[in-house]
């Protein structure tokens, strides 16, 4: 068995012996000063063969994973994914999901990693919910795991060399997916047309339920297709866009706070009043007053 200790020295005596031995080599990093990174590694490996993994309540880093021998099955709810070799797959952190292999001879390497605001980042990226990729070139994402995992062994010194690399393992995760599967497709469609409603119609009293029969689905799918996508719920968005519009409104016109608030859609000047404070520290009158210069 090789130690993983020597891996700088021995990657490619690994990757020479990876069908000859039954081998299940991770590193799991102690992090220090990359945690005040937008990623930082929480650990990697290789796994042969691949257990039969079950997390009721998912994981709590990013996570990603591919397929270099056999084939395996990926399940989250109801949906069933064949791991097939070269099948790349990434899996968000909360998730439940399950996964095992078909025969004896499912082999993997995988890594997972996090980071303060990750999910944000990610999202902004396109990946949202599970993602599998069939038959991927795996040609850069490998290069790039192998310095990870070499590179893992000694934390303390390559802690945010690792850092960097993941962001580049993140970019060439992105370029496999190709951007979009069809499911995030309809997911940017769903919220783009739903942000130029928002912005065409600011001055209605809108609601989530419109919005959601407006895209043709349950307010419980809109809610969270929109959340993943602009990073806050709809009706966050509705406000801001609002607040963002007064603020205009209020430097460049005459308008009185009730007549300003009505045209935005509020029932009334002091609930208008609530939510502009809310957002901007300040009453309107006071931003009026202030000529903008607290923006």
């Amino acid at each position: 068995m090789l130690v993983v200790s020597y891996l700088p020295l021995c990657y490619n005596l690994i990757r020479i012996n990876w069908e000859r031995e039954k081998m299940h080599s991770a590193i799991y990093p102690v992090p220090a000063s990359e945690v005040r990174l937008p990623f930082y590694l929480s650990g990697i490996g290789r796994t042969s063969p691949e257990f039969h993994v079950k997390r009721d309540k998912g994981l709590t880093s990013h996570q990603f994973l591919y397929t270099a021998k056999g084939c395996g099955v990926l399940e989250v709810g109801n949906r069933k994914y064949k791991l097939e070799k070269n099948s790349f797959m990434y899996l968000p952190p909360e998730l439940p999901h399950e996964y095992y292999p078909e025969n004896d001879e499912w082999n993997t390497c995988w890594m997972v990693f996090r980071g303060d605001f990750l999910k944000g980042v990610m999202n902004t990226m396109g990946f949202s919910g599970e993602m599998v990729a069939a038959d991927a070139d795996l040609t850069a994402f490998e290069k790039i795991f192998g310095r990870i995992y070499s590179l893992a062994a000694d934390n303390l010194h390559n802690g945010e060399k690792c850092s960097l690399l993941i962001y580049n393992a993140v970019l060439a995760a992105k370029e496999i997916f190709g951007g979009k599967q069809e499911e995030n497709n309809t997911g940017n469609l769903i919220a783009d047309n739903a942000v130029r409603y928002i912005n065409e119609h600011y001055g209605d009293d809108i609601t989530l339920n419109e919005l959601a029969c407006l895209s043709g689905v349950s307010p419980q799918y809109f809610d969270r297709i929109f959340r993943e996508r602009l990073n806050m719920r709809p009706m966050e968005y509705i406000a801001r866009v609002k607040i963002s519009k007064a603020k205009s409104m209020l430097l460049d016109s005459d308008i009185s706070v009730t007549q300003l608030s009505k045209s935005l859609g509020y029932t009334g000047p002091t609930y208008f009043g609530i939510v502009f404070k809310k957002y901007e520290g300040i009453s309107p009158s006071e931003f009026r007053k202030s000529g903008g210069s607290v923006i």
